[in-house]
Order: C-alpha cells, then structure tokens, then sequence
C-alpha cells in the first residue's frame, strides 16, 4: 500500500465521525479545534519532511506528536501520565518485536508488514489507557522508539500511517469496550428485576 493511504482513510473517517456527533467518543474531552489544528500540522509536517534534509526535517512529523503529546498531558492528572507510560511501554514492545521479527522472518507476517505492529501497539495500549490524551502520548512514543529501535526507510507519510493506524486501534477498543460495559449496565437491572 502506498504510504499516506492510512492517513487520509483515518483522517477522513474521523472528519465523518466528529460531524456526525462522535466527538465524546473520539476525543474524549480534548477540543475538536485543538485536534483539527494538531492533525492539519502533522499533516503539513510529513509534507516538509520530505523536502527537508537532513535529521531534523526528517524526523519533524515525529518532534511535532512529541509536543503535542506534552501538550495533552500538560494538565492531566498524574493516573493519566502513568496509563501513558504503561501504554507506551507494551505499545514499544509490541511494535518493535513486530517490526524485527518480520525483518527477519517475513513469513510470520499476519495481514500488513507495515500495519500489524501499529494496530497490536493501539490494542496494547487500550489495554493500558482508557483515555485519547494517555493513548495519543503512549502511542507517539510507542511509534518513535519503534523507529529509532528498528528503523524503517519509508519515510514520514509510512510513520504518519503507522502512529495513526496505532491511535485508531486504540481508540476502537476504547469505545467497543465502554459500549460493552454500557450496554451490560443497561441489562444488569433487567437481570436482577426478573430474579425477584
């Protein structure tokens, strides 16, 4: 697949969802704006990468989630820092074995080379932090040790894919997992009436 497809299939269904009302669930308590402005530069960013040379411009999309993964978790109570530690730590973990392993053996490879570190890094860290602020900080940097670790030469637009293929994974568990526990708080009284 061509590097950047991810990104646009993402950005555009997560354009659809905050539209149609689903910006609880996808953003939690971040403001739309302030994630339309974090995404629009990310996307600027892949796009100088590739005319810059040298480390900086071409590790910009990476410097850009670092700060804005600080600025999400610049007033965020401690719970939530420690969930983004965990969460990058197993998201790290996954992503690299993935990575090496499939460099090493392409045999083993499950459904997409560039995709099945980023979406077992996302499950991961859902498993680890319930909350978009902790995930987006756990899986930025989840995806930059996975490419300072194992480095891959596809450039900013495959990193953008893998980080945002990561975060969608996360955040798709997150809300099958509170819709789960709503629906089973809803037939839990239904349950307990019939008993009686």
């Amino acid at each position: 697949m061509n590097a950047g497809w991810t990104t646009a299939w993402v950005m555009v269904t997560a354009g659809i969802l905050l539209a149609t009302g689903w910006k609880k669930q996808l953003l939690d308590d971040v403001p739309p704006l302030r994630a339309a402005v974090l995404a629009a530069a990310l996307l600027a960013a892949c796009g100088f990468a590739g005319v810059w040379t040298g480390l900086a411009g071409s590790a910009l999309p990476q410097w850009l989630t670092v700060f804005g993964a600080c600025a999400l978790l610049r007033k965020a109570e401690p719970g939530k820092r420690l969930q983004a530690l965990a969460g990058a730590v197993l998201g790290s973990i996954a992503w690299i074995w993935l990575r090496k392993l499939y460099a090493a053996d392409p045999v083993f490879i499950l459904w997409d080379a560039q995709l099945d570190g980023p979406l077992a890094a996302g499950f991961l860290t859902a498993a680890a932090a319930g909350h978009f602020r902790a995930q987006f900080a756990a899986v930025a940097a989840a995806a930059i040790a996975a490419e300072w670790a194992a480095p891959a030469v596809d450039g900013g637009w495959a990193w953008l894919d893998g980080f945002l293929a990561s975060l969608s994974a996360a955040r798709a568990v997150t809300v099958l997992v509170r819709g789960a526990a709503a629906l089973a708080g809803r037939l839990r009284p239904r349950a307990n009436r019939g008993a009686e």
